[in-house]
């Protein structure tokens, strides 16, 4: 066909959406509204909270209370990043357990000094991510099998290890998970700060580097990021190596404000994936933020912070936080579900044209 270069135009096709459909989705989109519903949970639930227990706002609360969020949150973090590029990540709990072990051993029975220590504990979980993201990558096993494998691997390797609590007693460990840094009039507890810097690395991570970009394409089509010449296997290993790297840091903070190195109890990345699916990240993979996952595991803190306050008991709670991880679940289904029917729906209908004016 010949095209005059002096009068060219460049037919624009676009798919005509319907106002309802384009409202709903508009509606179901993580970015937003995930964010709004969650900033009115938690109102609602402090609110709740703070009228069923004086205790609730009270100062040394509200510090214990983003302790424990902030340990979570870190592993949160990057577990956002499996979550986005279509990965999951059930070895998180094992991995913080391990770290935490490792390091009160290497310290209090060993005397390696807290640097070293700190050092081979952030291998045990960047070793543990590599073996996941290999088996998950490289063999092709399915990511829940895989890392529910390396979860019993590595729970049996720290009771091996040992199989009692280790207490620890040097300073400057106690310090990262219990101290706290002056700014102004207020005194903000280290791990919080922690938590803000994992946070804003990912953010950053994600918003403006090429990597960031990989794993949201890799999460909405793999496939096309193969053809694109993406090394797919390549960055979801990477991926995998930075979510267990980031699970045996909260790993140490969680032993500096326990106090001690615990090898049971690795229920922690339940709290993790509920925060961070909480937060908007869909389990299909290709879409979801950080602030919303900052925003979830807030939301699960809080809860979980105002039951123990009502004196609920600890199997209560854990049936409240399982039923919060089906809630999520169900709610990213529906989610998806809705975007898909909204998307067919909107391809079906008649085009709108449009003319632009091409400048030769």
């Amino acid at each position: 066909m010949n095209v005059d270069p002096d009068d060219a135009t460049l037919i624009i096709v676009k798919p005509k959406t319907p106002r309802a459909l384009s409202g709903f989705r508009h509606l179901l989109s993580p970015s937003a509204s995930n964010i709004f519903f969650l900033l009115v949970a938690l109102l609602v639930s402090c609110l709740v909270f703070s009228l069923t227990s004086p205790y609730f706002f009270q100062v040394r609360n509200l510090f214990n209370m983003w302790r424990a969020v902030s340990v979570n949150g870190i592993a949160a973090a990057f577990a956002t990043i499996v979550l986005i590029s279509g990965g999951f990540d059930l070895s998180i709990g094992v991995v913080m357990n391990a770290a935490g072990v490792a390091s009160a051993v290497l310290i209090g029975e060993v005397g390696l000094p807290l640097p070293l220590a700190f050092a081979i504990a952030i291998s045990i979980g960047i070793l543990v991510g590599l073996i996941n993201g290999l088996l998950i990558a490289g063999v092709g096993i399915n990511p829940f099998i895989a890392t529910v494998g390396m979860q019993f691997v590595v729970r049996g390797i720290t009771f091996l290890i040992s199989g009692k609590a280790w207490v620890i007693s040097d300073e400057t460990f106690l310090f990262i998970g219990q101290g706290t840094i002056p700014v102004g009039s207020v005194s903000i507890p280290i791990p919080v700060i922690l938590m803000v810097c994992a946070m804003a690395s990912v953010f950053l991570v994600l918003r403006f580097t090429r990597f960031g970009k990989y794993v949201y394409a890799i999460g909405g089509n793999p496939l096309a990021c193969r053809r694109a010449g993406i090394k797919v296997e390549r960055v979801r290993v990477y991926i995998y190596i930075l979510s267990g790297a980031s699970a045996a840091a909260a790993g140490l903070v969680q032993a500096g404000l326990a106090g001690a190195g615990v090898p049971y109890g690795a229920t922690s990345e339940l709290s993790v994936i509920a925060g961070v699916i909480l937060g908007g990240t869909a389990l299909t993979g290709g879409t979801g933020t950080v602030q919303g996952t900052f925003l979830g595991i807030l939301l699960v803190g809080v809860l979980k912070n105002g039951l123990t306050l009502l004196n609920v008991h600890a199997h209560y709670q854990m049936v409240v936080e399982g039923l919060m991880l089906l809630a999520a679940v169900a709610l990213d289904r529906v989610k998806h579900r809705f975007q898909v029917l909204a998307t067919a729906k909107a391809q079906s209908e008649p085009s709108e044209q449009y003319e632009q004016r091409l400048f030769v």
